[in-house]
């Protein structure tokens, strides 16, 4: 039997939906187990999904999940359906149950299928990451799909699967591995819920050592530069030597230095595999993110009227920038309620340099006036209330536009109906559009700013690609010249790109035989083995 052993069930050849597992003896652990947004795409969109009453089993059959019986949590399987006896016949078919998962950072292309994994199997990864996995789920409350830290358990009925109205929420096993910070968490946010459920908490198991044993593995956390909090990497040793892993990862952030530290400490350990991220190696100089601070506020400084500031979700280090640019040109950043529990999650965490709310002169709050809101955020804004100011509305920006930059996504386009500014500037600091559906929405987000006056800056151009403004937006991930630096610092016997559509840049680089290093291209399925 081989020392080694890794399956590639997804993002291999595509962008996300990183599902890798690992194997050696009797032990295996899942490198990410992602959404492969790509692949769903082929069979849903936002008004067709998976049947919530059939749990894994529409997945399974469109081969979004893998078929590996035992994997995947028991409430989810109808017993009348008998799906393992149809899907046994799958080439790719396992009965196994693995040891853990290892969850490199917080976005759904690596962490959203964990939803659907058995909650006895543990997921390993760093505090800022478990934390946030809370707080994202807190707000996005959307079914068994996005059930990553904590899940309801279905009962079925009538031959269908339903949620028990009594039936407490549960936490799954999470261990926290970056010593020192995670002794810091709260474990009082950990245990919060504002459902209506509860929640029955299970506190994250605390690991106080650099190494950390599932079976005869040993796994090795390290932090990296990424556009979420919390972004890691592996290590795991195996019988044939160390195996990394980058997930996503970059050196034009702020914190790129723990990229390079992982770097550094990885050649040590001389890899016998490395399994690269990709997603932008044909970028040459990579928008960095202290450019981007620096053109917002030159945009701001001559701005008239309200500005309005667009970026991914979830990216607090573009949050914090506008924050001080905003702070700079004398106007305060207004977030939402999602970005201000996001922050909440990550102060719980411990996670350095993020702002207490409370405190904090350059942010408010815009709160969205709502039929009904949740628990979470009633609470919310209503702590944040007790300070005067600290929490404004489409009124207050309304009257004084040019106090405020509003930190508004495509999905937040009808609040300006209700703010009604005369004009203005909207800055688009968001990733270019990579498929027909993000063309329509831009599309659409061109004529609201249109309709208000206002004026669109850093906008991604047209369908071809071309005709963007430069500096708007600083990408999450490692650009051509960082890839190259990355494996000549590493020097792996085998480099595996993962995370990625550009196999020519790597076959290019290191496809050739005068190559140190031995290059891997895997495909959905592909096995390799040492």
């Amino acid at each position: 039997m081989s020392q080694l052993r890794l399956t590639f069930y997804d993002g291999a050849g595509t962008i996300g939906g990183n599902r890798f597992l690992l194997e050696s003896g009797d032990s295996s652990l899942f490198l990410d187990f992602g959404t492969s947004f790509k692949k769903e795409a082929l069979f849903f969109d936002e008004f067709l999904k998976p049947r919530s009453t059939a749990g894994v089993e529409d997945l399974i059959e469109l081969g979004l999940l893998p078929p590996l019986e035992g994997t995947y949590r028991k409430d989810l399987e109808v017993p009348d359906r008998r799906i393992w006896e149809r899907f046994r016949s799958r080439p790719q078919h396992r009965a196994f149950r693995p040891d853990a998962v290892l969850l490199s950072h917080g976005h759904i292309d690596h962490s959203g299928y964990i939803s659907f994994l058995d909650p006895s199997i543990p997921v390993l990864t760093g505090t800022s990451t478990a934390f946030l996995t809370k707080a994202i789920q807190d707000t996005n409350p959307s079914g068994q799909e996005r059930e990553v830290c904590y899940f309801s358990s279905r009962e079925t009925k009538d031959g269908i699967l339903r949620t028990p109205r009594a039936a407490p929420n549960s936490h799954r096993k999470f261990a926290l591995l970056d010593c020192p910070q995670n002794a810091r968490a709260d474990q009082d946010f950990w245990a919060e819920c504002d459902s209506t459920r509860g929640l029955e908490p299970v506190p994250p198991h605390i690991c106080e050592e650099e190494d950390t044993n599932v079976g005869n593995l040993t796994v090795r956390y390290f932090p990296v530069d990424h556009s979420i909090p919390g972004s890691g990497a592996f290590a795991v040793k195996t019988p044939a030597g160390w195996v990394a892993y980058t997930g996503d990862l970059r050196l034009h952030g702020s914190r790129g230095s723990s990229t390079r530290s992982f770097m550094e400490e990885i050649s040590r350990l001389h890899p016998v595999v490395l399994l690269c991220e990709g997603t932008h190696p044909g970028t040459r100089e990579p928008v960095t993110e202290a450019s981007v601070r620096e053109r917002a506020e030159e945009v701001m400084a001559r701005a008239e009227g309200l500005v309005i500031a667009d970026f991914g979700a979830r990216n607090i280090e573009r949050l914090l920038s506008f924050a001080e640019a905003s702070h700079t040109c004398g106007r305060r950043l207004a977030i939402t309620t999602k970005d201000a529990h996001l922050l909440r999650a990550l102060r719980a965490a411990g996670e350095d340099g993020v702002p207490d709310l409370h405190d904090d002169p350059r942010i408010v709050v815009y709160a969205r006036q709502r039929a009904t809101s949740q628990k979470w955020e009633t609470s919310l804004v209503s702590r944040l209330a007790q300070v005067p100011g600290k929490v404004v509305t489409a009124r207050e920006v309304r009257e004084d536009p040019g106090s405020y930059v509003l930190c508004f996504s495509f999905y937040d386009l009808t609040e300006m109906v209700d703010i009604r500014p005369a004009q203005g500037t909207y800055i688009y600091s968001s990733s270019e559009a990579f498929n027909e559906e993000m063309h329509i929405d831009l599309d659409r987000l061109r004529h609201w700013v249109a309709h208000f006056g206002m004026t669109l800056v850093g906008d991604p151009g047209a369908r071809d690609g071309l005709g963007r403004e430069r500096g708007f937006h600083a990408s999450g991930h490692i650009h051509g010249p960082g890839i190259m630096e990355l494996v000549e610092t590493v020097r792996p016997e085998v480099l595996i790109p993962v995370h990625t559509e550009s196999h020519g840049f790597f076959e290019r680089e290191y496809g050739g035989h005068g190559s140190a290093t031995r290059l891997v291209i895997p495909h959905e399925g592909y096995v390799f083995t040492v």
